[in-house]
């Protein structure tokens, strides 16, 4: 094995997850999602990159993924394509709860201005100065998209709490109904 063939399996195993998840909230079909992590890590093989620091490589791949994702999403097919639907329920493990299953579908949800950075400080906890470089914002424009961003995934989630309730308490009426129609 050369050293860029390590090089590469070692960039793959830490960032990986990392590029696959940032993928998977910005596209709806699992193949474009598969095509477009194995671009991001054949760019990197195939491109003489050298970097300052791992925050340097970091930031070229996430930057790379988005860059490739918006490319996806404007091309002709995309909007052409009707089979295939935003799936979040595939980057959900069976041993997760149905708790995090929501809660991944509110972000998916989310315009891409607040998914990003929200996906990337809270699930890849990648500090905010970071997302700013990668993003092209400052600082504060970062914290803003997420105070919203976290305001946004709230109300989300507390209607879908709400209609959850509803629709408990619609089937616990539906029961005693049936039931009581039974006993007459």
């Amino acid at each position: 094995m050369t050293d860029e063939q390590k090089d590469l399996e070692y960039v793959m195993e830490k960032y990986g997850r990392t590029i696959n998840g940032l993928i998977a909230s910005m596209l709806g079909s699992p193949s474009e999602r598969d095509d477009i992590f194995q671009e991001v890590f054949l760019l990197y093989y195939t491109k003489e990159l050298h970097f300052e620091d791992e925050g340097a490589r970091r930031s070229w791949l996430i930057r790379t993924a988005v860059n490739l994702c918006r490319s996806a999403n404007r091309s002709p097919w995309f909007k052409l394509r009707n089979g295939e639907e935003f799936d979040a329920d595939t980057l959900i493990s069976p041993e997760e709860n149905s708790g995090e299953s929501e809660l991944w579908q509110a972000v998916c949800r989310l315009k891409e201005k607040y998914r990003l950075p929200l996906y990337l400080h809270y699930f890849e906890e990648i500090p905010i100065m970071d997302i700013a470089k990668v993003m092209n914002l400052s600082e504060g424009a970062v914290k803003m998209r997420l105070k919203r961003a976290r305001e946004k995934l709230k109300a989300v989630l507390e209607n879908s709490s709400n209609k959850t309730e509803t629709e408990a308490e619609a089937n616990e009426r539906k029961q005693k109904y049936l039931i009581d129609q039974t006993k007459a």
